[in-house]
């Protein structure tokens, strides 16, 4: 069996139920595409506590590594003054004279930019408190068998032309355990496409708010070999699992980073 990287990429959908309400689309609302013309991959923002005034795209750290060259596109949502919502493709920096502009953890795949320049209109972001703490595995919320919602961009694939992530649902496939740094991952139940890279795994929080438990990183398969007098093959079989890494490490990449800011978020 291989776990392959979930690159960037579209799929089977399935919609989150009407109960989700404002939480499904509080989280909807801070989740955009980040894609170039040979890569594309899912992430979310998030607002630090004060005094940090920045943003924060959180992605999969092989989104931005495997992205060339110094820009890519957040794919942004505008709304009108007739109540439409209008795509916005926002050019963003991620690397400056060749060098990143993202921090990533020193032995996990996921990363987060400080947005340098923002659009003129408001964009959707979560709070920082809407990110789980390690520990949440011992509140019963996150433990195997439980429900997860997520929202990605499977095989470049957007819902509608404003430019809205897919919604989708899992079950906790494998239990989570503690700590974090010794057990970054656990499994969950669903069909993992390339693109689906940086997605937020979430759940109800606290006053009906997102509370996001992970990141999605990468997908099982199996690979079968066939061989024959005058062939040989591999097919891939998928298992329908995807491996998503604790929210914690969400956390301490933007305390750090914020902390080189001026700021404290923590």
């Amino acid at each position: 069996m291989k776990i392959i990287i979930a690159n960037l990429f579209l799929g089977f959908v399935n919609l989150i139920p009407a109960s989700a309400g404002g939480f499904a689309n509080e989280m909807l609302e801070a989740t955009y595409k980040l894609f170039h013309e040979n890569s594309t991959g899912t992430c979310f923002l998030v607002r630090p506590e004060a005094p940090d005034k920045g943003l924060y795209v959180v992605t999969a750290a092989h989104v931005l590594e495997r992205t060339k060259g110094d820009v890519a596109i957040l794919v942004l949502r505008k709304g009108l003054a007739d109540g439409t919502v209008q795509r916005h493709d926002h050019t963003v920096a991620i690397r400056q004279d060749g060098k990143p502009l993202w921090i990533r953890d020193a032995t996990e795949d996921v990363a987060i930019l400080r947005l340098q320049d923002l659009p003129a209109f408001p964009i959707g972001s979560i709070p920082f408190g809407a990110i789980a703490e390690e520990g949440i595995q011992t509140t019963g919320k996150l433990d195997v068998c439980r429900h997860l919602f997520l929202f990605t961009y499977p095989q470049r694939f957007e819902a509608n032309e404003a430019g809205f992530a897919v919604a989708r649902q899992a079950i906790v496939a494998s239990r989570p355990s503690l700590p974090v740094r010794k057990y970054p991952t656990y499994l969950a139940d669903f069909t993992t496409f390339a693109g689906d890279s940086g997605g937020p795994v979430f759940i109800a929080g606290e006053n009906n708010q997102p509370l996001v438990v992970g990141v999605v990183l990468a997908q099982s398969r199996h690979d079968e070999r066939v061989t024959t007098e005058y062939e040989e093959r591999v097919i891939h079989h998928p298992l329908g699992l995807g491996t998503v890494l604790h929210a914690q490490f969400v956390r301490d990449l933007i305390v750090k980073s914020a902390q080189k800011e001026g700021g404290k978020s923590q």
